[in-house]
């Protein structure tokens, strides 16, 4: 089973019509091609996907950083 990053790359891979190897998931939202517009729609789809409640700040600004929050707060 994939695990959150993987997912969350995979979502974001696919809503900007690249392969998930061309997303890194220590780079910056901005770094991967994204804009606040983007990261809030994906957020939302994220958010269905994994089944989670996100509240964005500004100290999650990489994919890693998403997925560990996600992890943490996983069943709130």
């Amino acid at each position: 089973m994939e695990n959150v990053t993987e997912k969350i790359t995979n979502v974001i891979a696919e809503y900007l019509d690249k392969d998930p190897s061309e997303i890194v998931a220590t780079n910056t939202f901005t770094q991967n091609g994204l804009d606040s517009l983007d990261i809030m729609e994906l957020v939302m789809q994220i958010e269905e996907e994994l089944d989670c409640k996100i509240e964005l700040s500004q100290e999650i600004n990489t994919i890693e950083k998403l997925a560990q929050y996600v992890e943490a707060h996983k069943g709130e």
